[in-house]
């Protein structure tokens, strides 16, 4: 019995690892492609402000805009409890004052999880015929969003923003997006 517990814990160590190791790899094999729509995901306001986090996605999304990888931007994220206004309209209301036009921006307020980010993101692009994209998210969260979108059949290339430049916050980041990534990996089957 205590071979058995031992291999279980050495098989999950191993596995965290592999894991982790792809997390970390992935957004610097991710190369922007000329597409039809940025897609930044959303993250924690602090009220009706971008939080830090979100601020380094927005200003991915607009350098790659600004650089023509893509003429329009869907902005994803719902209000959470203690959010004045959904994440969607402070990331609009964010984009806007940086001179993207308002009409290039389009708003998905329904959602919740990285996952329901890009299945309404995806409802957007298929109304707006849009069939590739650039998801913008900070580094560690890169490597699970495009396997959320390979899984939505989005043709996609990720755009990764920076992250915390706190190291506490970095291991508690890429250690938490690795359950992340083992729970969606799971519910995919």
């Amino acid at each position: 019995m205590k071979k058995i517990i031992i291999s279980t814990i050495i098989g999950m160590v191993i596995l965290f690892l592999i894991i982790q190791v792809s997390i970390i790899r992935t957004p610097y094999k991710q190369v922007p492609k000329k597409s039809d729509v940025i897609i930044v995901l959303g993250c924690r306001l602090w009220g009706d402000r971008p939080s830090p986090m979100l601020t380094y996605r927005l200003e991915k999304a607009l350098a790659l805009y600004n650089e023509g990888y893509a003429e329009s931007i869907i902005v994803s994220g719902s209000q959470g409890e203690d959010e004045w206004i959904t994440e969607a309209l402070a990331m609009k209301n964010y984009l806007v004052d940086k001179g993207v036009p308002p009409e290039m921006i389009f708003k998905e307020e329904n959602s919740f999880s990285t996952y329901q980010n890009l299945y309404y993101s995806r409802e957007i692009m298929s109304n707006e015929e849009f069939e590739s994209a650039i998801i913008v998210t900070n580094s560690f969260h890169i490597h699970r969003s495009l396997m959320l979108a390979n899984r939505l059949n989005i043709d996609a290339v990720g755009g990764p923003a920076m992250s915390h430049p706190n190291p506490f916050l970095i291991i508690k980041y890429y250690t938490r997006e690795v359950v992340a990534y083992m729970k969606d990996l799971l519910l995919s089957f």
